[in-house]
């Protein structure tokens, strides 16, 4: 009886999601959209602060179902920064929003996305967020990246894992896009460490799984990379073991706590 009780109360908060994205809507439309158009340079402004409300309110409703999510530090985004991130779940992307300041970053995303997702297309177009298809052609998602990390003023974000992790745990780095972007532009680099949210890794297990979503994020750094191309490799196997040491820790922390 409590998991059909939990099962509800998860769907109701993911319904009241989809509400939030009805009325927010005719705000990316009618206020959003064309302040851009009128006032470009204001462009990350504008809609820094409604992925941010967004975010927010995603992130609040999803607690009605039980869900819980808290973050640990910010990146800070008034310069470029590169953002590396291991990927567990959607929450990954609203926690990395709401701790970056004063504005959002970029995030390398599916091209699959750039079209027909309500919101969520127009936001990753708005903000400029590099289109990629590694399967099909990648040359031009590491061309994506590369240009990414040279053009855009407040950081990039980057999956390194390349897909969602299946159990939690840090997959092995997809190192060509990571590798490309700091030969690119030489910028702090962050990391992001992401846990607690696997189990709720896309939109059909959300519908009835909310309340699993203890969704936690970690910003550490930041760190500097090496000049000399030939010390970058190792740089990349340091970040990855650095989220794996951490996502460890954590993980003791909370079974101790």
């Amino acid at each position: 009886m409590l998991s059909v009780l939990r099962g509800v109360r998860s769907l109701v908060s993911v319904l009241l999601v989809g509400l939030y994205f009805v009325l927010m809507s005719p705000v990316l439309r009618l206020v959003v959209i064309p302040l851009v158009y009128f006032f470009p340079g204001q462009r990350f402004r504008q809609i820094g602060w409604f992925m941010k409300a967004m975010s927010a309110g995603i992130l609040a409703l999803l607690r009605v179902g039980g869900a819980r999510a808290r973050r640990v530090g910010t990146i800070p985004t008034a310069q470029p920064v590169l953002i590396v991130a291991n990927h567990q779940s959607l929450t990954d992307i609203l926690q990395a929003t709401l701790a970056s300041t004063p504005r959002v970053p970029a995030f390398v995303t599916r091209r699959r996305y750039e079209r027909f997702v309500p919101l969520v297309s127009a936001c990753i177009r708005l903000v400029g967020c590099p289109m990629v298809d590694p399967r099909r052609d990648p040359e031009a998602a590491v061309t994506a990246v590369r240009r990414g990390a040279r053009e855009l003023p407040h950081g990039l974000l980057l999956f390194a894992e390349g897909h969602r992790s299946r159990d939690g745990r840090i997959l092995p780095f997809r190192s060509a896009g990571l590798l490309a972007a700091l030969e690119e532009r030489s910028l702090p680099v962050y990391l992001m460490l992401n846990d607690g949210a696997w189990r709720v890794a896309t939109l059909a297990d959300l519908l009835f799984r909310a309340h699993l979503i203890d969704a936690y994020s970690e910003v550490i750094g930041p760190f500097d990379p090496p000049r000399n191309p030939a010390e970058r490799p190792a740089f990349v196997r340091m970040l990855r073991e650095t989220l794996v040491t951490r996502l460890d820790e954590h993980r003791q922390e909370k079974t101790s706590a």
